[in-house]
């Protein structure tokens, strides 16, 4: 006869309290059925548990062994339990997120810290991007969500707004203009810029160069890189200025003074993920950045600037 799970269950709670009355209490059942499962269980082992007496109950030497070996096996087959459940419910599992260099010093610590303290048991794999690269991820099934700027999204990826910030103007240190509490973006009209290539993040591309059109200039572009970090880096050397979010200005490069521009253009961030994507953590993770676009004051959400782009094409 084939063990089961209610046997071992009946068997360690008449192990753990020696008294069929009271293990049958415990069980919500009664005596007479509880007698039959021992029993049964027994004849299945081939072995005897206990030595019964009109006046205990007692665990044979083979009893006890059997008792460490069914609590250990119920206690797994619980957590077994508890974790698929678990997962199911996005407590547990993987997410896969990909993001963009932007996203790391702005809203993707906030947000990964959140996820973290609502589902500690959940894990999430990072993996930085370039914006190009975010969509045929997304779609492919290589990362659940993804964090970066709205630009032309193909059918099937959604789209949820969670972060906005100025542009901001990045001089080196020794730049004429280095030391004004804020400027106007036509003050650049002339100088250096360093910028992305449009191929790279054609949605921040366009912000900056957009920007610097409505003041009535075209940019001299002299450098571009994949990078804002490299951006930052190399105007520190004196190499050019550039626009770039706000958020950037955490790193506090030695070199490099970042400074407020009058009217700024809003920089907006949001997650992207696959509208089929049936990862259990998702939801959860998504609820999280609710949370944080929620505490975004009400007054700039309503009057930011639309970043341009649409929602037919590719990123």
């Amino acid at each position: 006869m084939p063990l089961d799970f209610r046997q071992l269950r009946y068997f360690v709670v008449l192990a753990d309290t020696l008294h069929f009355g009271r293990a049958a209490a415990l069980l919500h059942i009664s005596q007479p059925p509880l007698s039959r499962q021992i029993a049964a269980l027994e004849e299945a082992l081939g072995v005897v548990l206990f030595q019964r007496t009109s006046r205990q109950v007692e665990l044979t030497a083979a009893g006890r062994h059997f008792h460490e070996q069914a609590a250990r096996i119920l206690a797994a087959l619980d957590a077994a339990v508890r974790s698929t459940q678990a997962t199911a419910r996005g407590e547990r599992g993987v997410l896969r997120v990909g993001f963009t260099m932007s996203a790391a010093w702005s809203v993707l610590p906030r947000l990964v810290k959140r996820f973290g303290d609502a589902y500690p048991d959940a894990d999430i794999q990072l993996n930085e991007v370039l914006p190009r690269e975010l969509n045929e991820s997304l779609l492919s099934g290589q990362a659940d969500v993804g964090i970066a700027f709205p630009w032309q999204r193909p059918a099937g990826l959604e789209y949820l707004r969670v972060y906005l910030e100025p542009l901001c103007a990045v001089l080196p240190a020794g730049h004429r203009l280095a030391a004004r509490p804020e400027i106007a973006v036509d003050e650049l009209a002339g100088e250096p810029f360093i910028t992305f290539p449009a191929s790279t993040a054609p949605a921040l591309h366009e912000m900056v160069i957009g920007c610097c059109r409505e003041h009535g200039f075209e940019p001299h572009v002299r450098l571009e890189t994949h990078l804002q970090q490299t951006i930052v880096n190399l105007v520190s050397e004196g190499l050019g200025v550039s626009l770039v979010p706000q958020s950037m200005s955490r790193m506090q490069l030695p070199g490099a003074v970042f400074l407020p521009v009058s009217a700024p253009r809003m920089v907006e961030q949001g997650l992207i993920w696959a509208a089929g994507n049936a990862n259990p953590c998702l939801p959860g993770f998504l609820e999280c950045a609710r949370g944080i676009a929620a505490l975004t004051p009400p007054t700039v959400m309503a009057d930011a600037p639309q970043v341009a782009g649409g929602v037919d094409g590719d990123m």
